[in-house]
């Protein structure tokens, strides 16, 4: 005669059993999860609030793009707003660019102008001098100070060449 056990009994072994054997793939999983939570997140460098002011020919120069390349780090970019102003943004909307010295570069095409429809992957005529698009050529430089001052540093970039009509 073979002796049977209960239904309950049968379902107490049979979770039993699952749980010895899924209990080291949860551990894993658990790992993973915490590991990706904490170890895997990575700060970004340290960044001090910067604004700014491009005057071309001494005019608030009143649409474009300006960059600031750290000798190493993550570059920081700004819009220019039509009195020539600027705040800089590297790892979110005006957080910043990581203290040093900078090389800096202007951009200004008819396609940045407020309002003006894009005409596909094209900017249009650049209107500043080419020289000042690139970080090699542009002979701008800014230094942004390492400080704990919650007012943004300010910094003025001088462009001149040839008179253009902004609007």
């Amino acid at each position: 005669m073979t002796c049977r056990r209960s239904g309950a009994s049968e379902r107490a072994v049979g979770h039993a059993s699952w749980t010895r054997r899924s209990l080291p793939l949860a551990m894993v999983m658990l790992a993973v999860a915490v590991l990706g939570a904490t170890g895997g997140c990575k700060r970004n460098p340290r960044v001090v609030p910067v604004r700014g002011k491009v005057l071309y020919n001494g005019q608030p120069l009143p649409y474009g793009a300006v960059m600031f390349q750290p000798d190493q780090g993550q570059p920081a970019v700004g819009d220019l707003a039509a009195d020539g102003t600027f705040t800089l943004s590297s790892y979110g909307p005006n957080d910043g660019a990581v203290p040093g010295k900078h090389s800096v570069s202007v951009s200004c095409y008819e396609g940045h102008r407020p309002g003006k429809a894009g005409g596909g992957d094209s900017l249009g005529k650049l209107l500043i001098p080419l020289k000042y698009t690139r970080f090699g050529s542009s002979g701008l430089t800014a230094e942004v100070n390492d400080t704990a001052a919650k007012e943004p540093q300010e910094i003025v970039l001088e462009l001149s060449g040839p008179a253009v009509a902004f609007n």
